[in-house]
């Protein structure tokens, strides 16, 4: 009897235990949420600095040539060397370059700028964001006119991996596709979030062992249809590119 009243006992103490700990359990099973985490993009380093074989050809300049937005000042369009024909586009005043062959090569002071702006405007359908690197071939100082290795070096090996350096949209742009050109004249497509994109290069008038001007564009559709033929003339055709430096020279404008 004894050993069954034991048992009878255990049985209760157990009952009650688990009476008590019920409610206790079902509060300590809390939801858990669903927590996503999403790590911040990746700078994208120049593609100068990736291969230091091949960065002379990539910036043979004295100084950084690379469009970055953040480091650049906002001035007014009527002073920079590339702006849009327009109205409330914002121009950006870059880098002051230098050939790296005129620091060795020339005497007598440096008579080579090569202005390094940016414009960004919005015209119909279209959001393009261009700049230009650029220098006067006229321009008269008091030390003469700019010498025989002034001029944008051309760079026929522009590719993907230079496109996606562009400027700050392009550097946020994926889905790339579509390269086409030769020599310094290329395209490419490429997507800014729901929106179609193409990059583009284009050379100006040859001088010396190069050129006057190198510009590049992003022009990318404010809508989700793709970037036709005409929309890349109708942006481009609203830039206006100044040869004319008018800081400096003791040459007039159309002198």
């Amino acid at each position: 009897m004894k050993a069954v009243r034991g048992a009878m006992a255990v049985a209760a103490a157990l009952a009650i235990m688990a009476t008590a700990s019920g409610p206790y359990a079902q509060e300590t099973k809390l939801p858990v949420p669903n927590v996503t985490v999403t790590a911040p993009a990746a700078p994208v380093e120049p593609p100068y600095l990736r291969d230091p074989w091949k960065s002379y050809q990539r910036n043979p300049y004295a100084g950084r040539y690379r469009v970055e937005e953040d480091k650049f000042p906002e001035v007014p369009c009527t002073v920079t060397r590339i702006a849009a024909a327009v109205a409330g586009g914002k121009c950006l005043q870059g880098y002051r370059l230098v050939p790296g062959t005129v620091l060795f090569a020339q005497r007598g002071g440096l008579k080579c700028d090569m202005a390094l702006d940016v414009v960004m405007y919005r015209v119909g359908n279209l959001s393009i964001e261009a700049s230009t690197l650029i220098f006067d071939p006229y321009k008269l100082v008091a030390t003469g006119l700019p010498g025989k290795y002034c001029y944008v070096v051309g760079y026929p090996g522009y590719n993907q991996e230079d496109f996606h350096d562009m400027n700050q949209v392009t550097r946020r742009g994926n889905n790339w596709r579509n390269l086409v050109g030769d020599g310094e004249d290329k395209s490419i497509e490429f997507s800014d979030g729901p929106h179609n994109c193409i990059a583009v290069r284009r050379a100006g008038p040859r001088w010396q062992g190069g050129y006057v001007y190198t510009l590049h564009a992003s022009i990318c559709r404010t809508d989700t249809a793709a970037v036709q033929p005409q929309d890349i003339a109708y942006a481009l055709g609203a830039l206006q590119v100044r040869q004319y430096d008018p800081v400096g020279n003791l040459r007039k404008a159309g002198e």
